[in-house]
């Protein structure tokens, strides 16, 4: 299905580069179609942006993919996130304790956007990757944020990105949704116990930004087998790096 076209040039630029973002290889007719513009249009769009490094060409197969511009500017949006820096070398501890993988996030504009990611070697499956956007309402990560917005916002999202079901033991009663987000804020961490995938289980706990706000947040995320087995010590983990990133923030 052809995309609404964008009428700004702005707009227009961004939504292409985004484009790359579900295909990272594209020909020119596939960017023109998730975009929504005409051929003789996105080429004119494309060439732009091959010219500034934001994209590249390859001339054997005539695709287009991420430049190393945009190399340089993740590397940089990822220094201008302080927090992120002071959470790493404890996600790595959390990578060598559990050997599953360990997800950062934060709270973008509305979006739950992963801005960190590291892969145990037991996963049985590929995780998220930096940059992917998770379910607000079914994922720990968007949990451990969302029980803690206010409640016109939460209700705005129940609104507005209603959840979806994803296996039968996913929420999607709003009321089912606010008190699960009530005991969130109660014991202090978020489960996504096989709402999201069946035999998986992930556990998140919600982190403070410089201003105090819950922003960010942390998971461990594995088979539910392996979770149960050390879930209580997880949780503890989990709840002392948010404490100690807190702190630190404090600090300095």
């Amino acid at each position: 299905m052809t995309a609404t076209a964008p009428t700004r040039l702005s707009d227009r630029l961004i939504g292409i580069v985004e484009s790359f973002l579900a295909a990272p290889s594209q020909s020119l007719s596939e960017v023109a179609a998730a975009c929504g513009l005409e051929p003789s249009t996105t080429t004119r769009y494309l060439r732009q942006l091959v010219e500034h490094g934001w994209l590249e060409r390859d001339e054997a197969s005539r695709c287009y993919s991420l430049g190393v511009r945009m190399i340089t500017i993740g590397h940089a949006a990822r220094r201008a996130r302080p927090l992120r820096g002071r959470v790493l070398p404890y996600m790595r501890e959390l990578l060598a304790r559990f050997d599953e993988t360990i997800n950062l996030a934060v709270n973008q504009a509305g979006e739950v956007v992963i801005i960190e990611a590291l892969e145990g070697r037991r996963s049985i499956r590929r995780g998220a990757t930096v940059g992917d956007r998770d379910d607000w309402f079914v994922s720990s990560l968007g949990k451990s944020i969302l029980a803690h917005l206010p409640d016109d916002e939460v209700r705005e999202l129940l609104r507005t990105r209603p959840p979806e079901r994803h296996t039968a033991l996913t929420r999607t009663d709003p009321a089912d949704v606010l008190a699960d987000l009530a005991d969130i804020r109660r014991r202090g961490y978020a489960l996504d116990n096989e709402e999201a995938e069946i035999g998986m289980k992930c556990v998140g706990v919600p982190i403070r930004d410089d201003r105090g706000r819950y922003r960010f947040a942390l998971s461990v995320s594995g088979p539910t087998a392996r979770m149960n087995d050390r879930l209580d010590d997880i949780v503890d983990a989990l709840k002392a790096v948010a404490r100690n990133v807190s702190a630190e923030g404090e600090a300095s």
